[in-house]
C-alpha cells in the first residue's frame, strides 16, 4: 500500500529577482513498510523536502498525500493534529524539552494526539524497554548522553503509533559508532513496527540499513541509487 505520494512539488522562498526555488517538480512514492534515505549535500533541498512531506511547510505547488489524505486545504488546527497522529518527526538537534524528563519527553506528544494517556504512556514504557532507555527514564536530557538524547527522540517520534517516521539527519551529532547504532535502531523500529520511514543523510554508510537510496540535487530529485 502506497503510504505516501509526492507529486510535481515545488517550493520557492522569496519572489522576483531574489527568489530562490528550493524544490523542483519533486515527485516520490514510499509504500508501508519501507525506509528510504534522502541522500544529498548541505543546502540540496532535502529538509525542505522533508517539511513540506510532514506538513511543516506549504509547497508552492504540487501536491502531498499520506495514505488517503490530502495535505493541501487543511487548516492550521487540523495539521496540527493530523501530524499528532500520523507523522513523527526526529529533528536534527534531538529538539527535547530541558526541563522534562525523558519519559516525559516521549509522553508531551501524547497530549495532543486523539490517542488516550494511558495508552501513550504504555507505549512510552515499552519504547523506553525496547531502546534501552527504563533506566534512564527519569533522567533530564542534559543528564543524557548524545546517543540516549537522540533514542529518547526516536521514541517520541513513535509514541502515537504514526503511520509515517520522517528523521532529519539523526547522525548529525554523533560519532561514526553510535550514527550507526542509531541508524540500525530506527530501521528495526519501522520495520518491526510496519511503518514508512524517511531519512534525510549525507553519510553514505549509513543508507545501507535502508530499502533504497533517492538522490536530491538543487531541488531536483535524481534517479535512485
Amino acid at each position: 500500500m502506497t503510504a505516501i505520494n509526492v507529486d510535481d512539488v515545488t517550493k520557492i522562498y522569496g519572489e522576483g529577482h531574489t527568489a530562490v526555488r528550493a524544490l523542483r517538480d519533486a515527485s516520490l512514492e514510499l509504500r508501508d513498510n519501507e525506509f528510504l534515505a534522502l541522500l544529498g549535500p548541505s543546502g540540496s533541498g532535502k529538509t525542505t523536502l522533508l517539511s513540506v512531506i510532514g506538513g511543516l511547510l506549504a509547497p508552492t505547488s504540487g501536491r502531498v498525500t499520506i495514505g488517503d489524505t490530502a495535505l493541501a486545504g487543511m487548516s492550521k488546527k487540523e495539521q496540527t493534529r493530523f501530524r499528532a497522529n500520523r507523522v513523527g518527526f526526529v529533528f536534527q538537534g534531538f529538539n527535547l524539552v530541558p526541563f522534562l524528563t525523558a519519559r516525559e519527553n516521549m509522553t508531551v506528544m501524547g497530549s495532543i494526539s486523539d490517542a488516550p494517556r494511558s495508552e501513550i504512556e504504555a507505549r512510552a514504557d515499552q519504547l523506553l524497554d525496547e531502546l534501552g532507555l527504563t533506566d534512564r527514564k527519569n533522567n533530564l536530557p542534559e543528564q543524557l548522553s548524545g546517543g540516549e538524547r537522540q533514542r529518547v527522540a526516536i521514541g517520541r517520534a513513535l509514541v502515537t503509533d504514526p503511520d509515517l517516521i520522517l528523521v532529519d539527519e539523526p547522525t548529525a551529532s554523533l560519532d561514526t559508532e553510535l550514527g550507526t547504532q542509531v541508524v540500525r535502531l530506527l530501521a528495526t523500529e519501522i520495520k518491526t513496527r510496519g511503518k514508512a520511514g524517511i531519512m534525510v543523510t549525507h553519510d553514505l554508510r549509513m543508507v545501507e540499513y535502508t530499502d533504497r537510496t533517492v538522490r536530491i540535487l538543487d531541488g531536483e530529485l535524481l534517479d535512485e541509487a
